[in-house]
């Protein structure tokens, strides 16, 4: 432990400080290349924003001229004697020749005015006959002078002017002499009174030298014109020689991207124009930026350099310096308690290691244990309900492990089962947050509220929650009762949760606690006779006596009168039938669960008869608005199949009932009565009677037919008539205003059907009353 103090061991505390000291060394560094990035970043920025304004520029300053070269071309097939000319045919006339002339000049003063356009020419097509300031020629020697591609054929030149309407910009190369030059040509056409006559095209020819002349390019970018068809319109000097343009790339209006071509690096910009749909392109050579970020770039690597060299040199020293009390105290301690500290080990770990081990390790048991305290207490506790305890381990060691401590030999179990969630129902959380949140909060409940007198403790079984009372005072089965109801009153109260609890007899022996459990079981199984939301006691639940051989009272003549209620329309005469058979079942004690199965699908069955013997028409409306069936299969309990059963019960009485006033009281009548009171609304048809009545469409009609004689219809059109009349006689309203007031929303419908049925117009029929 002499010598050097500085120990370079790879688990040394040296090594941890080190490389805690290089990671503060990391800090400039890092600051230093995001200052580069920053800096990368901005000078991009920069060429970015110098790209766009310069495309800006260029495309304000083209878009400008060409909107001028539209409108003058608008102004030229505007003019009467060019316009005049697109009648001419071979052969031409003097005259003709004449007007050539006289069009001529006039296209003189229209290129005076645009110093952008190099010749304006006008394409005759039915004398063939092309035109421009200083010659006259044909179709022939117009393509001979100028097309889109040198290879381009006569037919496909001129294809180009057959369109029917023409207004586009191409590309085209021009020839002077022995010359050939890049040029646009802007072709529209004479818009015709006649479509089938030949017409006219006016071409205007730009060399693409002027388009990009006046544009002042910056940061060494250099500008291109691309149509929509990705062909080169125009371009600055040498543009080609920055890289050729990534035709692939310049998808959507703008952009700015970064493009390699061989070894040459461009920061490529574009922009589309909204006037003719081409796109300017700015190429940038990439050595533009490089060469104002080198400097930044020494710069950095010089402070990045210093960094580590005065940081190192700092570094060592504190090293050395915070070391050394460490190293004497490992020694003195190594000295005093034998403990060897093997070289390369970490220092804090060992004296770590060798002071706190025993006590590290109490504290991780406890943790353990505390973590996992309420899950392993949980299962403990229902394998003691279920009867699982391991027989060879103590029973007060298990309670002593799990911090239970009995105070008396007197127990009993509460089952809780949760019905409704409450204020938990709409909480937003999912359903089992739910479950574990609700469970959670009765088992604390219960807990403090047995604690007031006696210990209770609570788990979780199956879909219920189960509560173990150990009585501190003397065990009285009130108490359990009491307890019940306060713990499902509060939680109703505080929280609208109803709760069906399941109380067990009061037992001595702490082994009998699996005899308990079952005992709440089949309580909570009682709830089908009881209801839910009750408290239950074992000792309510009916026990059969000796040698019983079991049933309930549910003879055929009951269930004969019952149906005999129901087809009599008696609703009060049935309801009170319900209610005796289930009061006498649920008096006898023979009345158990098994048996009350059994007792709901005999009122099932009782209900599909009844409905069978009123009738399929009943039958068939009852079952589609109600759907008793399923309704009554899904009740829980028998009192819940009380009240589905009054309600299905009461629905099927009304039918009856409205059967009966409607045999007293012919439809017809009743018809009668609703049109005459419904007359002026515009949605009255046989439909909507029969909705009002609960009748098909089909039924009413035939029905009426049969009693009156007369189709629904031709009532309904007959009382509305009758009302019109009146009000034609009587009073100066329009007759539109009549046919509206009386149900009729067209006066067209109105005319024709008072003609049909009185044989004369409204009009005339007012006449005729005089008014």
């Amino acid at each position: 432990m002499s010598g050097n103090p500085v120990r370079l061991g790879k688990r040394s505390v040296i090594v941890t400080w080190l490389i805690s000291y290089i990671s503060v060394l990391l800090v400039p560094i890092m600051i230093s290349g995001a200052v580069y990035a920053a800096t990368w970043h901005v000078i991009e920025s920069e060429v970015k924003r110098a790209n766009e304004s310069l495309l800006l520029q260029t495309e304000q300053a083209i878009d400008a001229n060409l909107r001028g070269i539209e409108r003058l071309s608008m102004e030229i097939a505007l003019n009467k004697q060019v316009a005049a000319f697109i009648n001419a045919a071979k052969p031409l006339s003097d005259n003709d020749y004449y007007e050539l002339y006289s069009i001529a000049n006039v296209l003189k003063i229209y290129k005076m005015a645009n110093d952008y356009i190099d010749q304006i020419f006008i394409y005759y097509k039915n004398s063939d006959t092309v035109l421009s300031t200083r010659e006259h020629t044909n179709s022939r020697g117009l393509y001979e002078m100028m097309r889109q591609r040198e290879d381009m054929s006569y037919a496909e030149w001129s294809a180009f002017f057959d369109k029917r309407y023409l207004q586009e910009y191409a590309p085209v190369r021009v020839r002077d002499g022995n010359q050939t030059e890049n040029a646009v040509l802007y072709a529209r056409s004479v818009l015709l009174d006649n479509p089938e006559q030949p017409g006219a095209v006016i071409l205007f020819v730009i060399k693409d030298s002027r388009l990009l002349e006046n544009i002042a390019s910056s940061n060494g970018a250099q500008v291109a014109v691309v149509d929509q068809m990705n062909r080169d319109v125009a371009s600055t000097d040498n543009a080609s020689d920055v890289a050729a343009i990534p035709y692939d790339r310049l998808t959507g209006d703008s952009g700015f991207f970064y493009d390699e071509n061989g070894d040459r690096k461009v920061a490529v910009s574009y922009t589309t124009s909204a006037i003719n749909g081409w796109k300017y392109v700015s190429l940038v050579p990439a050595a533009v930026f490089d060469e104002k970020m080198e400097y930044m770039k020494k710069l950095i690597y010089g402070s990045v350099g210093l960094c580590i060299l005065i940081g190192g040199i700092v570094a060592y020293w504190f090293l050395r310096k915070n070391y050394v009390p460490i190293h004497t105290l490992i020694r003195n301690f190594a000295t005093k308690s034998g403990l060897t500290f093997a070289g390369g080990s970490n220092e804090y770990s060992y004296l770590h290691d060798a002071l706190n081990n025993t006590l590290t390790e109490k504290e991780k048991v406890d943790q353990r244990l505390k973590q996992h305290r309420n899950a392993i207490r949980s299962h403990f506790l229902q394998g003691l309900l279920k009867g699982r305890l391991d027989r060879n381990v103590p029973v007060h060691e298990s309670f002593a492990a799990h911090d239970i401590r009995p105070v008396s030999s007197h127990y009993a179990v509460l089952l809780l089962h949760i019905e409704h969630y409450g204020k938990l129902e709409d909480s937003g959380y999912s359903e089992p947050q739910k479950v574990k949140l609700l469970q959670f909060i009765v088992m604390n409940v219960v807990e403090e509220l047995a604690s007031e007198s006696h210990q209770a403790f609570a788990t979780e079984m199956d879909d219920s929650l189960a509560c173990i009372v150990n009585f501190r005072e003397q065990a009285e089965p009130e108490a359990l009762l009491r307890l019940a109801e306060q713990t499902k009153r509060f939680l109703l109260e505080q929280f609208h949760v109803s709760l069906t609890i399941a109380i067990s007899g009061i037992h001595q022996d702490l082994y009998s606690l699996p005899r308990a459990y079952e005992e709440t079981l089949e309580a909570m199984e009682y709830r089908l006779v009881m209801g839910s939301g009750e408290v239950i006691g074992y000792a309510d639940v009916p026990k059969a006596a000796a040698g019983w051989t079991g049933g309930y009272y549910y003879p055929l003549h009951v269930e004969q009168q019952l149906i005999n209620f129901v087809k009599t329309g008696d609703y009060e005469r049935a309801k009170a039938a319900i209610t005796d058979i289930l009061s006498l079942n649920m008096k006898e004690a023979s009345f158990s669960v098994p048996y009350a199965k059994c007792f709901m699908f005999d009122l099932i069955g009782t209900l599909l008869k009844t409905m069978d013997e009123i009738g399929p028409d009943h039958k068939r409306r009852i079952m589609e608005q109600a759907d008793p069936l399923n309704r009554l299969i899904a009740c829980g309990t028998i009192k819940e199949m009380e009240l589905e059963l009054r309600d299905v019960l009461g629905r099927v009485c009304r039918a009856i009932e409205e059967d009966r006033k409607m045999e007293s009281n012919p439809i017809s009548r009743q018809v009668m009565e609703y049109v005459r009171g419904h007359y002026i609304d515009e949605s009255l048809n046989i439909s909507s009677i029969g909705e009002a009545f609960d009748l098909t469409p089909s039924y009413l009609s035939k029905q009426f037919k049969v009693q009156t004689g007369e189709a629904l219809l031709d009532y309904i059109n007959r009382t509305r008539l009758e009302a019109a009349k009146a009000m034609l006689a009587q009073q100066p309203l329009p007759v539109a205003e009549i046919a509206r007031q009386v149900g009729y929303g067209d006066i067209n419908t109105f005319n024709r059907i008072f003609k049909k049925f009185e044989g004369i117009t409204p009009g005339k029929y007012r006449e005729v009353s005089g008014q």
